[in-house]
């Protein structure tokens, strides 16, 4: 089993827009999602830029076009500031990562961090999905005929939460759309809209 972990995923964009949906960054951009801090850089355009990940070659600055970093052991995440509303994920369920080639973005995973391909899914319309895991966090790389050639690239992230009915109730459902059956068995998601302005497509899943 990989110990490879995800301890940073940094995105870009206005931490004025994540405090609308109650993820409230520190005074140094940080917002912890158990073991993993969530960092924003205000200078770099909405997305999600990079990942800092525990336990790989310290060497490695790439994973098939991914900007990595790589520490021995693991990072301390800081607390987040907490105004108002604030959103309280038990940790990250998945990270999706956009690539043309599946097999070759997973084998450079894989080569990377030790952690192995668990399965590929078919999900429809020429869409495939392949399954690493890295800790407690899914790797789900997709791949489809409409991505152009090219680098893979860090999409999105679906975080944990206690009741996801309980924050639609609270954000609205011009925030977060209504909570509906995910693909995995006895569990809900819903996503937040694109026009709150995060940059990132972010979903929450709980249990039924």
């Amino acid at each position: 089993m990989s110990s490879a972990r995800i301890c940073e995923l940094v995105i870009g964009g206005s931490r004025a827009n994540w405090a609308q949906v109650g993820i409230n960054f520190s005074h140094d951009g940080v917002f912890a999602i158990g073991e993993i801090a969530l960092r924003i850089n205000e200078t770099l355009p909405p997305g999600m830029h990079s990942w800092v990940l525990s336990n790989i070659d310290s060497t490695i600055v790439s994973i098939d076009g991914i900007p990595t970093t790589g520490i021995t052991g693991n990072g301390q995440s800081e607390q987040h500031d907490a105004h108002g509303f604030m959103l309280t994920p038990i940790g990250i369920d998945h990270v999706v990562v956009n690539t043309p080639d599946l097999e070759r973005t997973s084998h450079a995973l894989q080569q990377a961090t030790g952690a192995e391909l668990k399965r590929i899914r078919d999900a429809g319309n020429s869409v495939r999905q392949g399954f690493h895991r890295l800790g407690d966090v899914i790797i789900e790389i997709v791949s489809a005929p409409s991505m152009p050639p090219g680098d893979a690239a860090l999409w999105g992230f679906v975080l944990n939460v206690a009741d996801v009915h309980e924050v639609a109730a609270y954000l609205g459902p011009d925030v977060l759309s209504p909570p509906k059956p995910a693909v995995q068995k006895n569990r809900l998601i819903a996503t937040f809209r694109g026009a709150v302005g995060l940059g990132v497509p972010v979903a929450l899943m709980s249990d039924i």
